[in-house]
């Protein structure tokens, strides 16, 4: 069966590096983001721990700075997580089958499954720190399920390490702590008296060393980022504004699970409640639980991004299986998987939607992968911008990191990029060398912004020289338009600080 499961997924993962070496879509603004993390390593980042700046600066190095330089971590870690499933599924539920047989091909279904689920597919092309994240918290499911049924040191000494790597990868990793003491502590209580569950928390805690390190040098202004994030700031709230949230983050984890398989995923947390006396079932139903109750909880005061809680499901998949399983409702099932199947397919290539007639039902003003186009043809065309400018002599920069970060990838050379605060938020660029270290030297100025000309930017330089507009045409569509300005004589620009995180 293990050769079946490596071919099956290997083959996913050569169509997916297919796709994102002949495919239409440019990396997203937060891939271009972490790219540039790459180029400027450090012990960790403003807005996220390092391991996917490490990873991409590994990656890149023998691929280069491109799409596939990038994405290829995506594609290995998605090839992992689908292995990982079989063995999560082995793991969790062989008690449940006498046939060793029968276990393997459920396995098998477990991890053919997630190909189903909308979020799996996203981070295992796109790579974003939820994929890693993914891969880490799956690893230490199956490491600590197995520690407190076998208790031998290596395997909780292998959950410690699995999940300070998930820490490494995004700090939602702590999120599996709790869910795992409150299956200890309604099932498994005679684990607190086992030392090596201590040392493997102990062993965890190790990997937050270079993220503490970095915030005490840099005034702990991760701590600051993640509070706001979290709603910490929030001293009102408005009962309509927390119904308005709660319901889009109801809507955002039915539409990142996947429509069409949510009526499973339902129907297998009414049955995982029937059945939560069984250990194996109740593990499968707390670990999600905890996950999507924290971020229930934050809905009430801000609005909850879709993918946030999405890397908690793993388990959840599992036990929708098993309960497909148990209810052999396989011809539904089947259905459904192939109905959200083909609505990932047209998601990754929506332009064909136009070309069977129906794109009146995603028209790409609504089309969520209009924001993965035209950032290679805006890098281009600033790239023929600076070539009329003398070698080295300008500054390419926007108010948005957003554009700061997709520029220093697309613009030919990949030159350094600058995002001047006019009143936003923090971000990582404030962390690096300012602009206006480069004030009065004669340097020019290339501005990209999807706004107008600010006064702050304008006053900066001596003379604006040049103007143009670039539009990005997606499926027929002007989806976005930049504004490119021209500058010489730059003589450095009051920036807008503020206490935003």
């Amino acid at each position: 069966m293990l050769k079946y499961l490596v071919f099956f997924h290997l083959t996913v993962a050569v169509l997916r590096i297919l796709y994102i070496l002949f495919g239409h879509t440019d990396l997203s603004t937060e891939e271009a983001q972490y790219w540039l993390w790459s180029k400027n390593l450090d012990l960790s980042y403003y807005s996220k721990p390092p391991l996917i700046a490490y990873m991409n600066a590994v990656s890149t190095f023998f691929l280069g700075n491109t799409e596939i330089g990038v994405r290829i971590n995506a594609v290995i870690i998605g090839f992992l997580v689908g292995i990982l499933t079989y063995f999560a599924s082995y793991t969790i539920f062989y008690k449940y089958f006498e046939n060793k047989r029968d276990l393997e091909i459920f396995s098998f279904i477990s991890s053919v499954f997630i190909y189903g689920i909308v979020g799996y597919n996203l981070s295992s092309i796109i790579f974003l720190t939820d994929t890693p994240l993914i891969l880490f918290y799956l690893l230490t499911v199956i490491l600590f399920y197995k520690s407190i049924n076998e208790k031998k040191p290596i395997l909780w000494i292998g959950t410690g390490i699995s999940a300070g790597l998930g820490f490494l990868s995004k700090f939602s990793m702590v999120f599996f702590l709790p869910g795992a003491v409150i299956y200890l502590l309604l099932k498994r209580r005679d684990i607190f008296k086992e030392k090596w569950f201590y040392i493997s928390i102990f062993i965890a805690s190790l990997f937050t060393t270079p993220v503490i390190i970095w915030n005490i040098k840099n005034d702990f202004v991760t701590f600051k980022h993640v509070g706001t994030l979290e709603g910490s700031y929030i001293k009102e709230i408005s009962l309509e504004k927390s119904i308005s949230y709660i319901g889009d983050y109801l809507i955002g984890q039915i539409a990142i699970n996947s429509v069409f398989i949510f009526p499973l995923i339902l129907g297998a947390i009414i049955f995982g409640i029937k059945h939560r006396k069984k250990n194996e079932i109740f593990y499968t139903l707390i670990l999600p639980a905890v996950v999507f109750l924290f971020f229930l909880y934050v809905a009430f005061k801000k609005r909850v991004e879709a993918n946030w809680p999405a890397f908690g499901y793993v388990t959840l998949y599992l036990l929708t299986v098993y309960f497909i399983y148990m209810k052999k409702i396989y011809k539904t099932t089947v259905v459904l998987f192939t109905l959200s199947l083909l609505s990932i397919l047209i998601l990754f290539y929506t332009p064909i939607l136009d070309k069977v007639g129906l794109g009146h039902i995603l028209p790409p003003e609504k089309d969520p992968t209009k924001r993965l186009v035209g950032w290679k043809e805006l890098g281009e065309k600033v790239s023929e911008i600076i070539s009329d400018l003398p070698e080295n002599r300008y500054l390419i920069f926007s108010e948005n990191y957003h554009i700061a970060s997709e520029l220093a990838f697309y613009v030919k050379g990949n030159p350094q990029t600058f995002c001047i605060n006019l009143g936003r938020r923090m971000n990582q660029f404030d962390l690096w060398e300012s602009m206006n270290t480069y004030k009065n030297r004669g340097y020019y100025g290339v501005y990209v912004t999807q706004w107008g000309l600010r006064d702050e930017v304008k006053d900066g330089f001596e003379k604006l020289i040049r103007h143009e507009t670039f539009d990005v045409v997606f499926r027929g569509k002007v989806v976005r338009r930049y504004n490119i300005f021209v500058f010489s004589g730059f003589r450095g620009i009051n920036e807008i600080k503020t206490n935003r995180y």
